[in-house]
């Protein structure tokens, strides 16, 4: 399986064997950049390099370029049920409502309804990707979203059956995602990255302290936010406690961030190693290239279609 990821400013590439009771083998993983327009041409050349085309293919759609919405589904006959969630949301989408290609999934709570989360994105969104992926030679089976396969990585994990957190910080923005029995629980964008963290180290440094007054403003916020997950999770849906939070690989690296996490959250926290779950040799000890390639190995790991 080949899992590609979008971005606005560039692609990753990700092509993992295995399943089925058998390990599974991260044979190829890497990213380029690229500017609008471009990631067709991009992807064949990946493609091309690595010998992998007519292989089978999730990708994953950029970031802002679809909406993901928790709803309580319509009480109308299931074959309805989309156009009635069309309309529904048409206010929080930024274009026509009717040019929205609209799929849901059931969103696990215990105290409230019947609820599910809600992907839209636009059409021209939807055919780009499709055309992307078929210029380059490959399978497209399904089109996916961040949130959903970074939920593929965390089922590895031996605390998923109870609930697990994940915090995944990329330059501009952020994600707090919440997996439990191989269901997403709940997922939270944050507007804060590595960048105002990098830059906020830059600004107040003192020598021999490993975290600048400036981070640890951004990194509160951060806890803030990660706290208000764990509560709606503890609350709404399991009534229990996740049993660990763990940190994404960073683009680039930000000391201290996991001690300070550990030291103001319930849960353990830590970091996420790739190859405790995978064999990931390819990526050796790159944490900037996995953290860029990351979705699509999660991507890489999904096995249905349906």
């Amino acid at each position: 399986m080949v899992g590609v990821t979008f971005f606005s400013d560039g692609v990753a590439l990700a092509h993992i064997e295995g399943g089925d009771g058998t390990a599974l083998q991260l044979r190829q993983a890497t990213s380029v950049d690229c500017a609008a327009g471009g990631h067709g041409a991009e992807l064949a050349r990946m493609v091309q390099r690595f010998g992998l085309q007519g292989c089978a293919c999730v990708a994953v759609m950029a970031r802002g370029t679809y909406s993901l919405v928790q709803v309580e589904v319509p009480a109308v006959p299931e074959e309805e049920q989309v156009d009635a969630v069309r309309w529904q949301i048409k206010d929080l989408l930024d274009f026509p409502a009717e040019e929205a290609v609209i799929e849901m999934l059931p969103a696990p709570a215990a105290s409230s309804g019947n609820m599910a989360f809600t992907v839209a994105a636009a059409q021209e969104k939807v055919r780009y990707v499709v055309d992307a992926v078929t210029e380059a030679g490959l399978d497209l089976k399904a089109i996916d979203i961040p949130e959903l396969v970074l939920r593929n990585v965390l089922m590895c994990t031996d605390e998923q059956q109870r609930g697990v957190a994940l915090l995944t910080l990329w330059e501009d923005s952020g994600l707090i995602t919440i997996v439990r029995d191989g269901d997403l629980c709940m997922a939270r964008r944050i507007n804060l990255g590595v960048e105002k963290l990098v830059s906020a180290g830059e600004e107040g440094y003192v020598e021999g302290v490993e975290i600048t007054s400036a981070q640890q403003e951004i990194l509160d916020a951060i806890v803030l936010e990660i706290q208000r997950s764990l509560d709606y999770y503890e609350s709404g849906v399991a009534r229990q406690p996740v049993a660990k939070v763990y940190v994404a690989p960073l683009v680039r690296p930000v000391d201290g961030l996991l001690d300070y996490l550990d030291s103001y959250l319930a849960p353990p926290v830590s970091a996420f190693e790739l190859n405790a779950y995978l064999d990931d040799a390819v990526l050796e000890d790159d944490n900037a290239r996995r953290a860029r390639c990351l979705a699509a190995i999660g991507a890489a790991m999904r096995r249905e279609w349906s």
